[in-house]
């Protein structure tokens, strides 16, 4: 019975100790004085057939970094700097996904690719 004790007792000192590393500032915030840089959209495929997905990422540095993201056709699921497109049996060609990162001090930047579906 005491060991049962002590090893919930350790148990529930790891899950703390878990829990309070986990508020610490998240590196994502990034620094106040860095400026935001947008440097690349980029799809794992930008080609695919009606029904597939593919991962877009945003590859973007700055502080209090946010992500919109649009399709012109098709599914965006996902939030944050990774987001699936899945096509859209219904929209053959040319669709454009875009994402506008905007950063803590309000200012923005937008780029845009096309991904085909036959």
């Amino acid at each position: 019975m005491e060991a049962m004790k002590s090893i919930l007792f350790s148990i529930l000192l790891i899950m703390i100790f878990i829990a309070c590393e986990n508020n610490k500032e998240s590196p994502s915030e990034g620094n106040p004085d860095q400026l935001l840089n947008f440097e690349s959209l980029v799809a794992e495929d930008n080609s695919l057939n009606a029904g597939e997905s593919t991962l877009i990422k945003a590859n973007a540095t700055g502080y209090q970094l946010s992500y919109n993201w649009s399709a012109s056709a098709g599914d965006l699921l996902g939030t944050g700097s990774e987001v699936i497109y899945a096509a859209s049996p219904c929209h053959a060609g040319s669709n454009e996904i875009s994402c506008t990162v905007i950063d803590g001090h309000n200012q923005s930047q937008t780029k845009s690719i096309i991904i085909v579906v036959f």
